[in-house]
């Protein structure tokens, strides 16, 4: 049988490829196998780049959701700061004013409340 692999020390470890006049087959049967071998290089070439252009487009998702991430971040550190600033005033209004506004406002919102349930039971 024909040496099929060049074993010398001086390549590579990867094989050569077998000389057309090694192979045992006919030239119409090397050409169909050519051939053969074209359109999987073809077919693989188009699945590797339909491959890259997946993981570009996953790139380009993942950055703008990273980006997005970082603005609600930065929106969420704002409204921390005004809500810790309102808990503070209105634990002053409390400590000032005894807590009576704070009866006000709860018997207010009571008062709404009913209001509106009995105005929804009205139309239905």
């Amino acid at each position: 049988p024909p040496r099929m692999y060049n074993t010398s020390s001086n390549m590579s470890h990867r094989p050569t490829p077998p000389s057309s006049s090694s192979i045992p087959y006919g030239s119409a049967t090397t050409s169909a196998l050519e051939n053969q071998n074209n359109d999987r290089i073809s077919s693989l070439s188009s699945q590797v780049s339909q491959l890259k252009n997946l993981t570009l487009n996953i790139n380009s998702e993942v950055s703008a959701q990273n980006a997005l991430l970082n603005g609600m971040d930065d929106d969420f550190s704002g409204l921390g700061g005004l809500l810790g600033t309102s808990v503070n005033r209105i634990k002053h209004m409390m400590d000032r004013t005894g807590g009576r506004h704070m009866w006000y406002m709860a018997g207010f919102i009571v008062l709404v409340m009913t209001f509106l349930y009995w105005t929804m039971k009205r139309k239905y």
